[in-house]
């Protein structure tokens, strides 16, 4: 592994911009924070005038070693209580195997629906196929650089998902053919990167993970080390030409540490209208 890996992988912070308002933030325990955005309609999936829709993100699960069961059950319990009209979750289920794909089940049996999915890196390093195939079994769609419309609180709504561009499956113009207008689509996709070819679409909104926040918070230097690094989509808000890309910190740990400070596990909501 090279150097600009390894600090990619390991102790990248820093602080990230934010662009939309953040109208509360809370920490449950289990060490689990909800963050709640208002997303300007500019910069929202297309909704009929007068409705209002709530979108929750959930990201980068690790279920395994690495992630605690209270955190499982904190991030559960946290996406039942804020009552989504969608759950969008953006890959990293399982680890490294799939030795963990019954709890991983029995925490998607607990999620609310409707809910939608991209994968991640770890989800091809684990299985992809196995871990689609649970996802789609379970009631939630997987999209691989494709889209769909869904209903959602009585009203349509395209949804694109972009294939893990850590792992290089990323396909942005497959996952937008068909697509009339991608300024109206929410777009999830794990890696942010993929967020400099997605902004070429026209598309407005993104959400990712994949980076944990730079896992560890260390003031004055998580940021320089995640500039060395390469990492410029680290946590938060982020404009991406007219595109606003949100990076969500996630859930749980692909390694054995915990997280602290403005990288601790998060549920990210997204109230539009």
């Amino acid at each position: 592994m090279d150097r600009r890996t390894f600090l990619r992988r390991t102790v990248a912070g820093g602080a990230a911009l934010g662009v939309a308002s953040v109208t509360g933030m809370a920490l449950a325990q289990g060490g689990v924070r909800i963050t709640r955005h208002d997303l300007p309609p500019s910069h929202a999936p297309l909704l009929a005038p007068g409705r209002k829709l709530r979108i929750a993100q959930l990201t980068d699960i690790h279920v395994g070693w690495g992630t605690t069961a209270e955190t499982l059950r904190t991030a559960q319990l946290q996406a039942k209580l804020v009552r989504p009209d969608l759950l969008v979750l953006t890959g990293d289920y399982l680890n490294h195997s799939l030795a963990e794909i019954d709890t991983l089940r029995a925490w998607l049996r607990g999620l609310p629906r409707p809910a939608i999915a991209t994968l991640g890196n770890h989800d091809h390093w684990s299985g992809a196929l196995e871990i689609r195939r649970l996802l789609e079994a379970e009631g939630i769609p997987v999209l691989s650089n494709s889209s769909t419309v869904l209903s959602v609180a009585g009203q349509d709504l395209r949804i694109v998902g972009v294939e893990d561009g850590f792992t290089h499956r990323d396909d942005v113009d497959a996952a937008f053919r068909g697509v009339p207008r991608p300024a109206e689509a929410l777009v999830l996709s794990h890696d942010p990167k993929t967020a400099d070819r997605i902004a070429q679409t026209g598309a407005r909104i993104v959400l990712s993970g994949h980076t944990h926040g730079g896992q560890f918070d260390i003031p004055g230097l998580s940021a320089a080390l995640a500039t060395v690094a390469g990492l410029h989509y680290l946590k938060g808000w982020y404009m991406v030409g007219d595109t606003r890309l949100y990076v969500n910190c996630g859930i749980g740990s692909s390694v054995a540490a915990g997280r602290n400070g403005a990288t601790a596990s998060e549920m990210a909501v997204f109230d539009i209208g």
